[in-house]
């Protein structure tokens, strides 16, 4: 059943790591929306299109709306069937030009139950395709307010790079720098782009790049007059068409001086509250060190009188953090906890949807803690964006009875204080080979920390440059650009056997590529093309979103990333039988949850039960585990030499069957020399496939070796590399050398206590020298 759009056009929210759902009892979503001063100016109104869970109680559950710290309006979820649309009124004066802060929030209550269990039940889905601010379309457009350019129905911006025919490499390099300075020059979290003909609508942005000869003869250019140098500018919209940005000069170097022009402009003002939270949307930075506040994470004090409160925030680590058990984050919890709660409650704190830490609220009494310190292990978090939920778990004795109307049931139970903070250790620094969640972080290889000026670019290889397989690639260049936070100068090739280039970025259908590019990233070619068969030969002509074309009831309740729908096939898709796998391959039905740890199986219980009834003691078991280290690494040992005299290859990854992309990227010793692989049946399943992979909720998951994409859901299978090295990002000192060597030998385990065996057996010979050379021998 679709949703069909009969409102007055609004200006979207943008997508964000957040995504659309406010769930539980207590939920919030903030945007940071830009406007232009006449936007802000003008009448203007803040519409929430949403749906609820049949599970929410409408006379004890509200929505309201903010904006820059004003509360605007409110109302009564009750949208349990169908999409409910409500507008608030703005004050005059409460939105101003540049950066607003808009926040939806929820509480929420359940219709019939009353136990924490069930406030996982309660949700309201945001409509992104009908909210937002309701206001003129911007026509003062310049080259500082291009983060007004409005968002699609997903939430994404796209930009359609005028194209009429097929570029050289050369241009099409420019035009790949000039879509990652407009994502830059926006704050873009999801660009979408497209090869072909101009945009219309209000959404998005048309993009026009190339010398004066190379772009004569488009629609509106007469207006800038004689172009006799660089030159960056903005046609208004005119009719049912989109902005334009024009992006030209006399020569090449002219139009690279002009995307340097464009890339160094834009505009971070506006409210103190949205200024803030444009920078909050991409987390906190941290490099070490750091002594951070809840309040300058975001997170505000309060009381909460509900059963499961969940407060978030998100801090952004280095791109070359090494995750490893070498040191511990240090969470002081500030609060207290009513009288009367049950003794199940407690306080779990999670990262990146892990559990790290689980602390019970012992007493019956109640208490206020000033400085309540959790530790956080650092193998928890990664490179890049870190998600941190606390959960404070509040049963009490009332709730069995499940008055959800009875005056005791709104008593505060927990109170949440903004000056809890977190301490950040000192973090070892290099990069792990190979990472994703490093690529997806800070754009390495493609962007190495400290490399040298001189360094040779990094190539961007298209074995066939059509128009999807270009968009895909401009689409995954832009997000990696807002990643490095900076335009990364592309080498374009067609061939990635050509001699020179640094690091090398691949995007393109699986039949385009050589086996040996496949088996540079650890991939089986004969697997791949295997699992492939069927969806390599449809053809299809994707839509806005894929096979879905709008926003569905269904993919609302489903809380799908708007844009990961694949696109209809023209012919029956044929389901192909995998390749014989190895041992270790993914199994054939929908791969789980990766941050959900696999359930044991009865074989592993009867052991580790066998284990502990035996008194297994804590030496042996390490022991055993080096034993096993050690094993594998004589395996390794052997592949390597076996692949070197010419015998088998070692195991590939195994492959998820219902992939509709795959990304991977291959070991290395140097970063410059990396391989990145982003692959697909064929070349729209690839534009499609790439437009989900880059929303924020899907991006920040990216890690490991390889990574498989179900755009038809969202869903992100990852695959841990089976070794993995450290490479140098940082001048060579003691401090890091440090870390980095703790890091080490945390990951391998193994080593450490044959370090620690050989350090014994030194001692005990040094003693044994020493003491036999003292007193008196008897005779």
């Amino acid at each position: 059943m679709a949703v069909v759009a009969a409102v007055e056009a609004a200006r979207r929210f943008p997508a964000g790591t957040g995504g659309y759902r406010l769930a539980g009892e207590e939920a919030s979503l903030q945007f940071p929306v830009y406007v232009t001063e006449a936007q802000a100016r003008g009448p203007a109104k803040l519409r929430v299109s949403y749906l609820s869970a049949i599970s929410v109680a409408p006379e004890s559950s509200e929505l309201s709306g903010s904006v820059n710290g004003t509360r605007v309006g409110w109302t009564r979820i009750q949208a349990p069937g169908a999409v409910k649309v409500v507008e608030f009124p703005l004050p005059e004066g409460v939105l101003k030009p540049g950066y607003n802060a808009v926040t939806l929030a929820a509480s929420q209550r359940h219709r019939v139950d009353c136990s924490t269990e069930a406030t996982y039940e309660l949700w309201t889905q945001i409509d992104p395709s009908r909210s937002g601010l309701v206001v003129a379309q911007a026509s003062d457009l310049d080259l500082k307010t291009l983060a007004a350019l409005e968002p699609d129905e997903s939430g994404a911006l796209p930009i359609g790079v005028l194209l009429a025919e097929r570029p050289s490499p050369e241009r099409l390099e420019r035009m790949i720098g000039a879509v990652q300075a407009v994502a830059l020059v926006g704050r873009l979290a999801r660009p979408a782009v497209s090869f072909g003909p101009a945009l219309s609508g209000r959404a998005g942005l048309t993009l026009a790049v190339g010398t004066a000869a190379e772009i004569r003869g488009t629609e509106g250019l007469e207006e800038l007059g004689p172009i006799t140098g660089p030159r960056v500018a903005v046609l208004a919209p005119r009719g049912s068409r989109a902005p334009v940005l024009v992006v030209t000069g006399v020569s090449a170097a002219d139009v690279r001086q002009a995307i340097a022009t464009l890339a160094a402009s834009g505009d971070a003002s506006g409210t103190p509250p949205g200024t803030r939270l444009a920078d909050l949307t991409r987390g906190t930075p941290v490099q070490g060190g750091e002594s951070l506040t809840l309040d300058q994470l975001g997170v505000t004090s309060r009381e909460f009188d509900g059963r499961l409160l969940r407060v978030g925030f998100a801090v952004r680590f280095p791109a070359d953090f090494v995750p490893a058990d070498y040191g511990k984050v240090i969470l002081h919890l500030a609060g207290g906890y009513a009288a009367g709660l049950e003794p199940s409650a407690r306080i779990v704190v999670d990262i990146n949807g892990r559990n790290a830490a689980s602390v019970p609220l012992p007493y019956s009494r109640g208490e206020v803690f000033t400085d309540s310190a959790i530790p956080l292990p650092l193998s928890l978090w990664r490179p890049g964006l870190n998600r941190v939920e606390i959960s404070a778990q509040l049963p009490t004795a009332a709730d069995r009875t499940c008055d959800t109307l009875a005056p005791g049931a709104r008593r505060a139970r927990f109170l949440f204080l903004d000056r809890t903070r977190i301490d950040i250790p000192a973090l070892a620094r290099a990069v792990r080979s190979p990472d994703l969640a490093a690529v997806k972080a800070g754009a390495v290889p493609f962007l190495a920390p400290n490399l040298p000026a001189n360094a040779r670019r990094p190539r961007l290889v298209l074995p066939t440059p059509d128009r999807d397989s270009a968009s895909a690639a401009a689409t995954l260049a832009a997000r990696l650009a807002i990643a490095a936070n900076r335009v990364i100068d592309f080498e374009i090739g067609n061939d990635e056997r050509e001699a020179g280039g640094g690091a090398h970025l691949i995007v393109a259908p699986v039949r385009a590529l050589t086996p040996a590019a496949l088996e540079a990233v650890g991939l089986d070619p004969a697997q791949v093309r295997g699992i492939w068969e069927g969806r390599a030969e449809t053809v299809a002509t994707p839509g806005p979103f894929g096979a879905e074309g709008v926003v569905t009831l269904d993919r609302l309740r489903r809380n799908l990333p708007m844009r990961c729908a694949l696109p209809a096939l023209t012919t029956p898709l044929r389901t192909a039988s995998a390749a014989p796998a190895p041992a270790q391959a993914a199994p054939q039905a929908p791969a789980p949850d990766p941050t959900e740890a696999p359930a044991d199986s009865e074989a592993d219980l009867v052991a580790r039960w066998d284990e502990s009834a035996r008194g297994l003691t804590v030496v042996p078991a390490v022991l055993a585990n080096a034993w096993a280290g050690l094993v594998q690494r004589a395996a390794e040992t052997r592949d390597l030499a076996l692949r070197l005299a010419g015998g088998p290859a070692p195991e590939a990854v195994p492959l998820n069957p219902r992939a509709s992309l795959i990304i991977a990227q291959g070991a290395g010793g140097r970063l410059r020399d990396g391989t990145v692989v982003v692959t697909a049946p064929n070349a729209s399943i690839l534009k499609a496939s790439v437009s989900c992979l880059v929303d924020p909720v899907v991006w920040t998951n990216l890690s490991g070796q390889a990574a498989f994409l179900d755009a038809s859901d969202g869903s992100l299978t990852t695959v841990q590399p089976k070794r993995v090295g450290l490479i140098e990002t940082q001048a060579r000192g003691l401090a890091n050398l440090r870390l980095v060597s703790a890091a080490w030998l945390s990951l391998n385990p193994g080593a450490y206590v044959a370090m620690t065996l050989v350090m014994a057996l030194c001692l005990g010979l040094a003693t044994t020298s020493l003491v036999r050379q003292l007193g008196r021998r008897n005779r």
